[in-house]
């Protein structure tokens, strides 16, 4: 299993970046976590965004930040659908917000269905189980399975303490890392920091962390800095074009 990352910035991607977006690869399986801003064009660079190529897509929650580029790529596997080169994308994502859910749907792109909290599915050779986190919005927590394998993927949320056992042992950790643990302030309630992702992967007893999800202005060597004083295994910062090996 393969994770490339495509964009690991929010809430806005800065001008040499993008938004959060994730594809997972397994042989012929693609599933791309998250479609934030510019996700689309970075995935094209791996991908043929306008084929069966990829296989699915998995939203963690319809904050505009982890989907406004899905509104982009739906486009692009319609041409493809059109000239008979696709056929429909299967997406998975919260039922809620009803609004934000209900701007998904484009002709017959898309085949949108409902994943929540203890759901599991299988693509290609990839297994996926979601747990809820803590989050304004209804979100879930992605854990990727093969071979023995794992990858987790926290999505966004604050501290919470049924994670550790759903990251437990994990291969690689995706973990958002939105700030420093001097700068939560208005967002304690809301994002983890670095200080958290490094405890949360010390807890869960994962092999290595990749750090994601940062706010454009942040010091990047001062998150890893942070996490390092909870989680003393490898740490990782998620940039785009990276690819690591599951």
């Amino acid at each position: 299993m393969k994770l490339h990352i495509l964009g690991c910035y929010s809430p806005y991607p800065p001008s040499h970046g993008a938004g959060p977006g994730y594809l997972l690869q397994s042989g012929s399986t693609k599933v791309l976590l998250d479609c934030g801003s510019g996700v689309v064009s970075k995935l094209g660079q791996v991908c043929d965004v306008t084929s069966d190529e990829l296989s699915a897509v998995i939203l963690s929650h319809l904050h505009a930040d982890h989907f406004c580029d899905l509104l982009v790529l739906r486009y692009a596997r319609f041409l493809g659908m059109r000239a008979g080169k696709a056929s429909t994308l299967p997406v998975f994502a919260p039922k809620e917000p009803a609004p934000e859910r209900s701007s998904l749907p484009f002709l017959d792109a898309l085949n949108l269905a409902t994943i929540e909290h203890g759901s599991s599915l299988q693509i290609g050779d990839l297994h996926l189980s979601f747990a809820s986190t803590l989050h304004p919005y209804p979100t879930l927590a992605v854990k990727a399975s093969i071979g023995g394998r794992t990858l987790v993927y926290t999505g966004d949320t604050a501290w919470h303490e049924p994670l550790v056992d759903f990251c437990q042992g994990a291969d690689l950790l995706l973990a958002e890392a939105s700030f420093l643990e001097e700068n939560k302030g208005a967002n304690a309630a809301s994002h983890l920091s670095a200080h958290d992702a490094g405890r949360l992967a010390e807890l869960a007893n994962v092999k290595r962390l990749v750090l994601t999800h940062f706010y454009p202005p942040e010091q990047l060597e001062l998150l890893v800095a942070e996490a390092q004083t909870q989680f003393s295994r490898e740490i990782i910062l998620a940039r785009s074009g990276l690819v690591i090996t599951i």
